[in-house]
This record gives structure tokens, sequence and C-alpha cells, in this order.
């Protein structure tokens, strides 16, 4: 059964949902676990007091007031007698200088319903001082380990603790008990007994503060409410150069101190005596909403100042959203949630078409300090029909989502499918699973023979959306061929021709129609070489279209524009004049339609590592202009990227070579100089 549909104890309800049991409690063990918690119920029943009397030592003081206890977990209360007695040392003091307690505790008026072992206990006594020194003090035992029997006076053995008196006392201090309080934990939560002085009480002894300790210490916390699970900064003067300072939280009154109540600290004193740092606050379970003293001990001064804690409250009504609707068995659905109760539990669970919970699906994960939460569900099984989400197992916050699985195929694209030796190449495609990591290998061009050392580097992703991104280069070494490019993620493969040539041609686009102006871009050609490009026919002769020419860059690089009007062309043809001459070809298409609008600048690839040498081409900008490619930061300025030039072809095309070499790069700049001043500016990502 899942955990939300538990059904809830009775008479005795159940714990709250913050301090429910880590997710991997759920597992395996929910029977186990209702008995856990109809047995925790009568647990933490609590107690706070011992069976155990030792003769008071030297100096001891012993009152028996009548104690008023409020039992957790809604278990009513308990009224009666109790033994107290504390012994003090020293008898004298400095103003705020330590005092060591001893107490011995006899049986409290709240016992517990169950045979419990091996329970953690921790106690604690509040004192009132009046005379010389007004305020609270408290004295914190050790946490024990304790066998409680049913029906039976809990016997807590005697313990010891110190406090500090404070820095303004002066004269005698007389001691009062005002409440004990205890604090077990159960099932994977602490819950607290303040058991009340409500009459009787006495003063069980006097300590005399003497001397001159110097001026207190200073403490500031935060003015307005701060929330459970966050940091809460502090600060303050005069303290002990080097101590180790501890945090704890008190009542308004000074008393109950907890240690617990923040779950981690960063505080210190520098040697100047300066207190910095912050402290975390526990969970919204563990430190309910209130008006608090925050006390900081250093193992010689303490000081205290006020604090408010107010958990997250919601602004609206809980909602839910998932990363994507629909995907293969594999995906992984980010489900996130706003406007939940802070610290608590959250339920993620898959449904069928049926309604009937997938248990094997469920994931746990709690809510933050601001009400929102984030869980990574994994589509595990085509059963899968919806997604669901509860709140601390209540049915009155089940929240759902309807989700398809598909048995699409994940799909490849890889540009123009062409790439020097060494060089990157921009990936793309969809339906691929979500949290899957992707591999990419080169095959032969039948798909056999597949060799993952032939990629030398890959920033290969899937976004929560199923979409595929990134970039693959290929190895240096690897031989001039038609390859095919695969890529698997989890259970998904695809795999695309991919050409890898030190010389190729790419045209933009690939077809149209008659009258398309189609940018034809080479790389690998010979510095400063002139190339010719025509038109072919299906027999390979030249067609009606008059050839055009471009001189290559120092980079190897060119771009022209190739208008195709003859309707018989097939191919694209560029040769080198009078040097090798290479020639390199690529297909052309011509369909009917309108034609079609160039781009007025590419990079490619997008995205790469340092050292990425990134393919720039640009069309629309002004015939033999000078143009200048340079590297940006996120503000704009530029980087130490060394700047590249080119003059524009006389169709207002170029193309250059640009090499990202600064990780500050955050797009790459082409502007015209002192012409018309055009500029284009597209994002490059450092990987």
């Amino acid at each position: 059964m899942h955990p939300s549909r538990f059904p809830t104890p009775s008479p005795i309800p159940p714990p709250s949902s913050s301090s429910f049991p880590s997710p991997s409690a759920y597992s395996g063990r929910r029977r186990s676990w209702r008995r856990a918690v109809a047995l925790a119920a009568g647990a933490v029943l609590v107690w706070t007091g011992g069976a155990v009397a030792l003769a008071p030592a030297a100096h001891a003081g012993t009152v028996t007031p009548t104690v008023h206890c409020t039992l957790p977990a809604g278990q009513g209360e308990a009224t009666g007698p109790q033994e107290m007695t504390v012994e003090l040392t020293p008898d004298v003091v400095d103003p705020g200088g330590k005092v060591h307690a001893k107490v011995t505790l006899g049986p409290s008026p709240a016992t517990s319903g169950l045979s419990l072992n091996d329970v953690p206990t921790t106690p604690s006594l509040d004192l009132a001082m009046s005379g010389g020194a007004t305020g609270t003090v408290t004295v914190t035992g050790p946490e024990v380990i304790l066998d409680i029997p049913s029906g039976k006076p809990i016997e807590i053995p005697p313990y010891e603790g110190d406090f500090l008196i404070p820095a303004t006392a002066s004269g005698p201090i007389s001691f009062t008990p005002v409440r004990n309080l205890t604090r077990t934990k159960v099932l994977g939560g602490t819950y607290q007994t303040p058991c009340d002085v409500v009459s009787g009480s006495g003063s069980i002894g006097t300590v005399t503060a003497e001397g001159s300790a110097g001026q207190p210490p200073t403490l500031i916390a935060p003015a307005g409410p701060v929330r459970p699970s966050t940091s809460v900064a502090l600060a303050g003067s005069r303290w002990t150069a080097g101590g180790a300072p501890v945090p704890s939280l008190c009542a308004p009154d000074g008393g109950g101190c907890d240690t617990g109540a923040f779950a981690s600290n960063s505080l210190a004193v520098s040697g100047s005596g300066q207190l910095t740092g912050s402290a975390v606050l526990a969970a919204a379970g563990a430190v309910p909403d209130g008006a608090y003293l925050v006390k900081v001990n250093d193992g010689t001064k303490e000081a205290t100042a006020p604090l408010t804690v107010r958990a997250f409250v919601p602004g609206g009504p809980r909602a839910i959203t998932l990363s994507r609707a629909a995907g293969p068995v594999g995906t992984v659905v980010r489900v996130t949630g706003t406007d939940y109760l802070q610290d608590r539990w959250i339920n993620v669970i898959g449904l069928d078409a049926a309604g009937t919970a997938l248990d094997d699906t469920a994931v746990y994960v709690k809510s933050g300090p601001d009400g929102t939460f984030s869980a990574d569900f994994t589509v595990t099984s085509d059963a899968v029909a919806a997604i669901q989400v509860d709140e601390g197992n209540d049915p009155a916050t089940v929240l759902s989502r309807p989700f398809t699985v598909t048995d699409a195929s994940a799909t490849l694209t890889a540009g123009a499918g062409k790439v020097k030796p060494g060089g990157t190449l921009a990936l793309g495609g969809g339906d691929w699973p979500s949290g899957a990591t992707p591999a990419a290998a080169l095959c032969a061009a039948d798909g056999t023979g597949c060799d993952p050392g032939r990629i030398s580097g890959s920033t290969l992703r899937i976004t929560a959306g199923g979409a595929l991104t990134g970039t693959v280069t290929v190895a240096g070494t690897t031989p001039k061929a038609v390859y095919a490019l695969q890529v698997t993620a989890g259970s998904a493969q695809a795999v695309v021709p991919l050409s890898v040539a030190p010389t190729f041609v790419v045209l933009t686009p690939a077809s149209g129609p008659r009258g398309t102006a189609v940018t034809v871009l080479g790389q690998g050609f010979a510095k400063v070489a002139t190339v010719s490009i025509v038109g072919l026919r299906a027999d390979g002769s030249q067609t009606s279209d008059p050839v055009r020419t471009k001189v290559v860059g120092l980079d190897g690089a060119f771009s022209q524009t190739f208008t195709v009007n003859a309707a018989d062309t097939v191919a694209i043809r560029v040769r080198e004049v009078l040097v090798n001459p290479r020639t390199e070809t690529a297909a052309f298409t011509v369909r009917d339609g309108t034609v079609p609008a160039g781009p007025s600048f590419q990079l490619s690839p997008p995205e790469g590592p340092v050292g990425t040498v990134v393919q720039v081409t640009g069309r629309g900008f002004a015939p033999v202009a000078t143009v200048v490619a340079t590297g940006r930061a996120a503000d704009g300025k530029q980087t130490s990227d060394s700047y590249v030039t080119r003059i524009v072809g006389l169709d207002g095309t170029f193309a250059l070579n640009f090499t990202v070499r600064d990780p500050a790069t955050k797009s790459i700049r082409v502007c015209e100089v002192l012409v018309n001043g055009r500029i284009s500016q597209l994002e490059f990502t450092v990987s």
C-alpha cells in the first residue's frame, strides 16, 4: 500500500507530517510503519521524572512543588507533586561566570502507556533567579538512552549541567525551579513534555556574584521574523577571543533553551572578540511559530536576543507542474510544486489508467522554506497514466496530472552533416528520455563497427522536455569517409549520416525554387586561393548559371552566394583555380515554391569548450566592407579572444573561423567597420 493511503491511528492522532521518517524508511516496511505510528502515538507520552531518590549532596536544596505536565501528540495533561533536588557549585562566582548544577528529580505525574526500549531522552530544568540577578537559566543534561516500563514511574538518572549567570549580577542570587522539560526522540521526531511548577516551589540554593568580569557581550539577531530551516545571521562584540560559540533557542523568559533547535552553525569569534556567522534553524516541526530568545554561549560568556520564528504561509492553493506530459519509458519528469506548507514530506507516485497507485514508482521529497518542492520522477513502466502528489499523506492535498507514455523513436540531426577531422559539430533531436546521459560514437556508413574513440569530446545533454542538444568533436585522426554518427541514451538510440573530410562544401539552403540565392560555404581550401562556383546538371556538365568566384581566407574558409536559376541544376561544384586544384560538390534540389530568405549570421557550433574553432558565416552585409569578429563577455565588454577580420564579398557574404580561448566569452559579435556599422551578435556557450 502506498503511504498516501496509510490509515490514521485511532484514537490518538499521528505526529505531524513534518516528523515523517526519511524516504528510505517507507520502502518495504509499510505495515511495520503503521504499527510504529500507533506505538509511537502512545509512546510520546514522555516523562519528566526519575524514581531513584539519591541522598542530597552537601549544600543541595530540595523542594517538592506541584507540576502541571502537558503531554505531546494530543494525549492530555497530568498534574501532581514532583521532588526536585539541585546542588549548585561554586558558592561564589564572578558576574557572567559559570555555575555547575547536579539535578535529581523524583517521579513525574506523567507516565507512559506502553513499554518502550532504547528511547533517546534529554532532560532539562529551568531555574528562576531572584536577588542579585533576575531572569531564567537552564540546566540541560546529556542525552541518555532509557527503557520505559508501562504504567510505572519513569526513572531518569541524576544529571549535571552548566549555566552562566548574567554579567550584570551582583550579590546573592537565589534559584527556584519553575519548569522541567524532557525531549524524547520517537519515530524520527523530537517531542517535548513541559512540566510547569504551579505551586509549592521554593529556593534550592544561593550563589553569590562577586568580582569584576568585564563588560557583557552583545548579540544582534534579525529584527524581523525568520523561517525554520533557514540561516539566521548573528553578530556581536566583546566575546571570548577564539571561543567556540554555540547557539540555542529559548522561551521568552529565557528557559527551555534547546541547542537542537539549530541544525548547524558557522559562528566564530575573532581575535578581537567579534562574533560573526549564522545558525540554521531546524525544520518547522521542531521549531513552532512563536517569539523566542536566541542564546549564544562561547563557554565563558553568553548573551541573548529576541527572535521571532514564523513558518512560510502559502499565498494560494497548492499547485504542481510537470516538465513534460509525455515521453517514452525511462523519461525523467521534473515535478515541481508551489504554495505547500514548508518542511513537509511530499509523496510523488505514478497512477495507472484505473487510478491505482504504482508503488514501485514512488518518490519522496521535502518542501523547502519557501513552500516549493522539486522531485525527479522516473517513468519506469508503460502503465503510467498520471502522476500524483500529496503533502504528508493528507488526502485533502492530492493533486494529479496526466502523463502519456509514448513509443516514438528518438530523432537525431547533425546540421549540414559535414565536419573536418578534429572539428566540432552541433547536434539536435527530440523524443529522448530526459534524465539519461547521451553518448556518441562514429560507425561505418551501414551502422556497424561503432567506435566511441573517434569522438574526442562531447557536450551532449537531454533537456527536461526530451530535446537533445550539445556538440560532439570528431577525433583529429579520423580518416576521410562517410560515417554514421550514433547517439545512445538509456534505451534510446539514433544515427545520422556524417561526412568527415579535410575539405568540404555546405549549401544553405540545399534545395529551393529557381531564383534561390544559395550560400556556398567552403572549409579546408588553400589559403588565398581563388575558387570558382558553378551549377551542374545530372550528366556533370555545367548549367547556364553564371560562374561565381571567391578568394579563400587565411583560415581556408570562404562564403559566397550562388543564385540557382537553371531548372536542371542537381549540384553545385567548387573548384580551386590554378592551385591544386581541389574540387568539392554538394547536391542541390530545384523545387517549386517561394524563394527563402537566408540567415544573416550563423555560428557553427554554437557551443563548445575553450579552444573551440567556431565557423562564423554572414550574409546581407555591405559588399567589400571589412567586418571584425570579437568575443564578448556577459556585460558586453570585449574578451581577450583574438579578433578576426574579413572582407565581405560583392554578394554581401563572408566566412571566417573564430577561436574561443577566453572562458568569459558568452557571445560572438560581428560588425562592419567604417561603412554602415551593422552589428550582429549571437550567443556562444563555453561548456
